[in-house]
């Protein structure tokens, strides 16, 4: 009798640490689907949150009544805003201030002070005729020109566009020195206008930035001593105001920044979206 009463316990005891086991197990998933939802949560979260930041960035710039794109302008400037518990950081970038690729001017010394060799630039010149009226369509398309490596093509990406159709014309205003250079292949005129850009602080981007405007770009290219033909010829090189920006916004609902999401988006002022990159 005693030993069927133990026989019994122990059988008792062995179905209490199995249903102990079976809970521990049913509870440890359920806390691991619990955290993946949670995390596929804010992960959804996320990336509408730095949605809202490429909209509320081009709402901002839509704002801009001058009649001039320049680097001390209040877009240029990284933002951010909270909502429900999350943070979006977001900024732009001028897509004016990098050469176009498709521009119908392209030449071989363009592609030759952008950094690419003879041969290179050769090939490149041929694939985009090749494309006629297509052109790049989009930037990693220049690894399918021979010559044109990993390293290659990571010197040249921030300083080259593909998006703003067939306009040549650079920014003035916001263009970097690198990308002057390519278009202009003279550092003497090169310097007179950064000088004249950065003011007397000799920083870009503060408010005693100089710009070039409409109104007042022959008389700086005067000073300069540029003869009034050459002013010509300029005009026709640059802009002074810009349509077109590189927007990016990362967002997340956790300080963890493996969650964040980001996006990348080229647009337009009209909101006409030229590239988008969700990550």
């Amino acid at each position: 009798m005693r030993n069927n009463r133990a026989n019994i316990l122990i059988f008792v005891l062995w179905i209490l640490v199995i249903l102990s086991l079976f809970s521990i197990a049913i509870s440890y998933n359920s806390a691991a689907d619990i955290k993946l939802a949670r995390y596929e949560s804010d992960s959804i979260k996320s990336l509408y949150l730095a949605k809202a930041g490429i909209a509320k960035m081009m709402a901002e710039l839509n704002k801009d009544k001058n009649n001039y794109t320049g680097l001390n302008g209040d877009w240029n400037k990284e933002k951010e805003f909270r909502f429900g518990g999350g943070k979006v950081v977001y900024s732009a970038s001028d897509e004016s201030a990098r050469f176009n690729l498709n521009s119908p001017n392209l030449n071989k010394d363009h592609l030759i002070r952008l950094g690419l060799n003879e041969d290179v630039s050769l090939r490149l010149l041929d694939y985009k005729t090749g494309k006629e009226e297509k052109g790049f369509e989009f930037i990693e398309e220049l690894f399918l020109i021979d010559g044109v490596m990993r390293d290659i093509y990571l010197r040249i990406k921030d300083y080259v566009t593909i998006y703003r159709c067939t306009d040549s014309r650079i920014n003035i205003n916001t263009a970097g020195e690198n990308v002057l250079r390519i278009v202009l292949g003279d550092d003497s005129i090169i310097n007179r206008i950064i000088e004249f850009r950065q003011g007397d602080d000799a920083e870009s981007g503060t408010n005693d930035d100089g710009v070039f405007t409409e109104d007042n770009f022959s008389a700086v290219f005067k000073n300069f001593g540029v003869t009034p033909e050459a002013v010509l010829n300029y005009q026709a090189l640059f802009s002074v105001k810009s349509d077109f920006f590189r927007v990016a916004a990362e967002a997340s609902f956790s300080e963890d920044k493996n969650q964040a999401r980001r996006v990348a988006a080229v647009m337009g002022r009209s909101g006409k979206i030229y590239y988008w990159k969700e990550e």
